[in-house]
């Protein structure tokens, strides 16, 4: 295993499903946390790329959205599906947006949207575990500390 130190807000923050456009990567050398987005120029974007090219770069990979409907799944059967907020919740999954049309669902049940911000952030430390243990990685950090005592290793 190798520990490493860095920005952990940055490190966490690589791990939430966003934009399937963005790239994060990260330093096992520095701790450097660094990402490309398609908001990037091509003089941006191929000096990052070329930056984590070197040796000691990790790209973090990036849920996909089978994952976040996944995710939206699990929670919708945990709320029950045939409750109001189950059937809210699916309901807004048929917006043009459906991403969008379960947030405004979401928006409803403030006791709901609350355990979801749990449920996403209980998955995005699944997500940030998996990879360090993948990558044999300690984050010298008292978040991912207390991550890992809540969820094991």
């Amino acid at each position: 295993m190798k520990t490493i130190s860095l920005r952990f807000e940055d490190f966490e923050s690589a791990f939430i499903i966003g934009s399937p456009d963005s790239r994060y990567f990260v330093s096992t050398d520095t701790g450097e946390v660094t990402h490309s987005s398609h908001f990037d120029d091509e003089t941006v974007r191929k000096r990052i790329l070329d930056k984590v090219s070197a040796p000691g770069w990790l790209e973090i990979p990036r849920p996909t959205e089978a994952d976040a409907y996944a995710e939206i799944d699990s929670f919708i059967a945990s709320e029950g599906r045939d409750s109001e907020v189950g059937q809210a919740l699916t309901a807004g999954l048929s917006d043009k947006k459906p991403f969008v049309g379960f947030n405004k669902a979401l928006g409803k049940f403030p006791d709901a949207r609350r355990r979801w911000s749990d449920a996403r952030m209980a998955a995005i430390h699944r997500r940030l575990l998996a990879f360090t243990t993948e990558h044999g990685l300690i984050i010298d950090d008292p978040a991912f500390a207390a991550i890992v005592a809540t969820n094991g290793r």
